[in-house]
């Protein structure tokens, strides 16, 4: 039986190895001067985009699908390109259901490959550090916060969601919520550097330090906000029981 266990857990890292080593390793082989590139991505994806216009939304869709998946890879350059190309709302578009479906793949990637692999190939301290926080009674909101702050470490949070109690439905939901403010500042920024706009640059870069204050400020009732759905979450998993 420990047997048949060791070689599950063999095939399983198998697995996980060639999604997150062997495709970046592809990747840095042939594309390094390109993709892993953050001045190329910033300025030549979006003209490389603009020449094939037809084929740009599917070609933006799965670089952020990618980069959600194979999570080191840079995130802004990609939202700067698509606000270059389709203006802030269609680039927001296609940049969320990107991240949403890049983050469905590895919530149930960790869930199928489960938490001995993912520990495994991962910094296993870091990941069950995340997987106890979600695990806390507080995860909504620590989950939240972490996606909302910018600067804050969020690489494997899709990895270790998949491996804790949280539901995909709330996990999706309010990693989408904390990551929309951000991104809609990366779109932002994305066209006043096009336009050369550097006042607007200012202004949002106040905006943003206004906001983050103000939810210092509120920071108690957004906490009871999501102690309350996560409260109903898990009145709704005992009664399912």
């Amino acid at each position: 039986m420990k047997q048949t266990s060791k070689k599950i857990l063999i095939f399983k890292l198998l697995i996980l190895g060639f999604i997150l080593i062997g495709i970046p390793l592809y990747i840095f082989v042939n594309y390094r001067d390109t993709v892993l590139n953050v001045s190329w991505l910033r300025k030549e994806l979006p003209i490389f985009l603009n020449q094939y216009r037809n084929e740009a939304i599917f070609i933006l869709l799965a670089m952020q699908i990618v980069q959600v998946v194979i999570c080191f890879l840079p995130g802004q350059p990609l939202q700067f390109a698509g606000s270059y190309i389709f203006g802030i709302f269609k680039g927001y578009l296609i940049s969320i259901v990107g991240i949403i479906m890049g983050s469905i793949i590895t919530f149930y990637l960790a869930k199928i490959l489960g938490k001995d692999a993912i520990c495994t190939l991962f910094n296993n301290d870091k990941i069950e550090y995340y997987r106890k926080k979600l695990n806390s009674g507080k995860g909504l909101s620590i989950l939240f916060l972490i996606y909302f702050i910018p600067g804050l470490p969020k690489d494997l949070l899709g990895y270790a969601a998949g491996i804790s109690d949280m539901n995909l439905s709330s996990f999706i939901l309010i990693s989408t919520l904390g990551r929309t403010p951000a991104m809609f500042a990366g779109l932002l920024m994305g066209h006043f550097l096009k336009t050369g706009n550097y006042i607007g640059i200012g202004i949002l870069c106040l905006i943003i330090g206004f906001i983050l204050v103000i939810f210092y400020l509120n920071r108690r009732k957004v906490y009871q906000f999501f102690a309350h759905i996560e409260e109903r979450e898990r009145n709704g998993m005992l009664r399912r029981k």
